[in-house]
């Protein structure tokens, strides 16, 4: 069995991934908390384990009904089972169906500067019988969902059901069908519409896009069904080798004869010869653009010599169009012309009304007309999406999928030779460690939407507003990190590890302090002080949850943030500045809380200092600044909750890692890696960590590895 179980007398038992026995210290901690009443099932150790506060870092702590606040995280919220997601295939399906699926499909997601994107995921039931809200949207969709789902906002942050607002306005998701049977996305980044058959290409998800010489590059749906958009049902042809395969097609009568077929072919070709576009358009257009080009490629000098004088020829003939009876009257028909607004329905007169129109009352997004509490409780489930976390609803929103981040880049090691140390000094330049702050806020930091819920905080941190925005995008010290690395096949990935700042210390002490004199009040004996706790349903219990949420995404915005000024830093050396497409996205959260299902049951899960492991889930395990590091998948692992190690854990604390190791240690330990050689990270040097191979092996039935990376510049406060 991959875990031990601990020989200590506990009302619930302790599974142990360490593989090494537990100090005195470290056992006593691991007993306090295997103590309490709330604790559900067991508690479970992860490889990286070593003390805390209260609890042991690398102990994963499920309970019922209370949650300790030792840790610091957000509960993502799940939908209904009757809620359609559309997938790329041209259908939508409940996502409760996806979750009996098993399987991975793919579906839209939103980058945060409205960019639409194709991408991967699976889905799952997350909770038993939970209460619920339901969202009303100006397009008359109502979702139903737990009050904790975040909604993607127009603006690409993100805020949890229950506190939009009427009026908020949410990044669109806007589909339709044009008169060829495609399939067509609204881009919010700029408002046109996009063939969805592109956007699953240009997501990277059918290799890299080919170039036919003499031809333009086109995508056939291998099936003839021009909806279905999954990535093998499309493939890459040149538009000349297009039009032949399909003229061969009729030529050996394959494919297109087949009755259902036929029948709806001489429907569709009779219901078009009945309409101008149908009969004068289509048909003529097609076959005069491929004679034009025939013509153009064998004859150019004719061509050229033909349409020489075009304007001059045509200019008369225009006017006099223009001016006749036939020709104002076509000019008084289309200026009168009505179209119809997709959003909400109404007839609008000319295509720039219609933009006018839209723009004025709709912004480009949705908005949200109400949110409503509703008394009655289901199942909810949520869908995973690893490189964008959040996906799009039939609804016609974008929505969050359920620490540290990482982006895989297409730049190879070779491209670093010689930059290392430019590349180091820039991001200590640009990014502030330590204790310190940016100089100035930040536009994006300064227009974060959830900087309007600061004055619904703790109290005790009122005062701190101005220090958190100018601390928005800043690194901090200990064992945060920007790294810069490469795997085994030599390509870059960059990384980093952030948190919450002092606001979100200064939250959780808050918070601490209070469930402290809760404890005395009660008179509640617990074995240490720092294991006090909220009961749910208490008034204690939603404002630390509140907070808790904000602290999660001011977390998440910082590395956002950081990670924007680190990437175009690296761009900056590499690629002459041009901005790339990353290869892979990862985030997760550590020292956090959720509430999922395990055993059945609905509990509250506490990570202190462990990455949730579910199936499919993408994780980051570093190692110290000298040693290798991880990204992995989840095998989802009920025994340990579905989590595994944050990291390798500290051997030696801070303190006596000083006076264990000198300088010359550290410089000899990170041999090869670029990075600040003096007594300021002593306290970090490799030697204070477990060795991660090991801690790796004693978690290999708790996820699989993706990637190997080794860092060559790293960042620490």
């Amino acid at each position: 069995m991959p875990y031990e179980k601990l020989e200590i007398t506990t009302p619930t038992p302790v599974l142990s991934w360490a593989n090494h026995p537990l100090g005195s210290e470290e056992t006593k901690m691991a007993k306090n908390v295997a103590s309490l009443p709330f604790v559900f099932k067991h508690v479970a150790l992860m490889p990286d384990v070593h003390l805390g506060k209260g609890a042991l870092v690398g102990s994963v702590i499920a309970t019922k009904e209370a949650i300790i606040p030792a840790a610091v995280g957000v509960d993502i919220g799940c939908f209904v089972g009757d809620t359609l997601v559309p997938l790329v295939d041209g259908k939508s399906y409940r996502i409760q169906d996806l979750a009996a699926q098993g399987k991975k499909f793919i579906v839209y997601s939103c980058t945060p500067t409205g960019k639409i994107v194709a991408a991967q995921a699976t889905a799952k039931l997350t909770r038993h019988n939970t209460s619920l809200v339901k969202v009303i949207l100006d397009n008359r969709e109502e979702i139903i969902c737990t009050p904790d789902h975040q909604f993607m906002l127009r603006d690409g942050t993100y805020k949890e059901a229950e506190l939009l607002q009427t009026g908020t306005s949410l990044m669109p998701f806007y589909a339709q069908t044009d008169k060829d049977g495609y399939t067509l996305i609204a881009q919010p980044y700029s408002g046109m519409w996009q063939k969805a058959h592109w956007i699953i290409a240009r997501s990277g998800l059918l290799g890299k896009i080919p170039k036919f010489e003499g031809q333009r590059t086109v995508i056939h749906h291998r099936n003839f069904q021009q909806s279905d958009n999954c990535p093998q049902n499309l493939e890459f042809m040149g538009d000349c080798d297009h039009s032949a395969y399909h003229r061969s097609l009729i030529d050996r009568n394959q494919h297109w004869q087949f009755p259902e077929f036929e029948n709806k072919r001489v429907t569709s070709l009779a219901q078009k010869a009945q309409t101008p576009e149908g009969y004068q358009y289509q048909y003529y257009a097609e076959r005069g653009t491929r004679n034009i080009l025939q013509y153009m490629q064998q004859q150019p000098e004719h061509f050229k010599n033909a349409v020489a004088d075009n304007g001059l020829r045509g200019k008369q003939y225009l006017i006099a169009y223009n001016q006749s009876d036939k020709g104002k009257a076509k000019s008084k028909e289309i200026a009168n012309r009505y179209y119809t607004c997709e959003i909400c329905g109404a007839e609008v007169k000319t295509p720039i009304g219609l933009h006018n129109h839209c723009k004025k009352e709709h912004q480009c997004n949705h908005q949200v007309v109400a949110v409503i509490p509703l008394n009655h409780t289901e199942d909810v489930y949520c869908l995973t999406v690893p490189e964008y976390s959040n996906f799009a609803l039939k609804a016609g929103v974008f929505v969050h999928n359920c620490g540290m981040c990482a982006i895989k880049t297409p730049f190879t090691g070779e491209q670093l030779e010689g930059k290392l140390k430019k590349i180091r000094l820039d991001i200590e330049a640009a990014i502030p460690t330590g204790f310190n702050e940016n100089k100035d806020i930040e536009k994006s930091a300064a227009n974060w939407q959830r900087w309007r819920d600061f004055p619904d905080l703790h109290p005790g941190v009122q005062d701190l507003q101005s220090k958190a925005m100018k601390q928005m995008g800043s690194l901090g010290g200990g064992n945060h990190f920007i790294e810069v690395c490469f795997d085994t096949e030599n390509q870059v990935w960059l990384m980093l590890h952030s948190g919450s700042r002092n606001i979100g210390n200064k939250l959780a002490q808050c918070h601490i302090h209070t469930a402290k004199e809760l404890a005395k009040m009660a008179g509640n004996l617990l074995p240490d002080p720092d294991l006090s706790y909220f009961v749910a349903g208490t008034p204690e219990f939603r404002a630390y949850w509140n907070d808790l949420q904000w602290a999660q995404d001011y977390a998440r915005f910082n590395r956002d943030v950081m990670m924007a000024r680190f990437k175009h830093i690296v761009e900056k050396h590499l690629a002459g500045g041009k901005a790339v497409k990353p290869l892979l996205q990862v985030n997760c959260h550590h020292n956090y809380a959720e509430k999922e299902v395990h055993f059945d049951e609905d509990v509250y899960v506490t990570r202190k200092g462990a990455v949730r492991a579910q199936n499919e889930d993408y994780g980051i395990i570093p190692g110290s600044m000298g040693a290798k590091s991880f990204i992995v998948k989840g095998k989802g692992n009920a025994h340990s909750f579905c989590s595994c190690s944050h990291g390798a854990g500290r051997l030696l604390s801070r303190n006596k890692a000083k006076n264990v190791y000198t300088l010359d240690d550290l410089i000899e330990q990170t041999q090869g890696v670029e990075c600040r050689k003096d007594t300021g990270v002593l306290d970090e040097i490799p030697g204070a960590y477990k060795p991660i191979d090991q801690v790796m092996a004693n978690q290999a039935d708790l996820v699989e590895v993706v990637a190997t990376l080794k860092q060559v510049v790293c960042v620490k406060g």
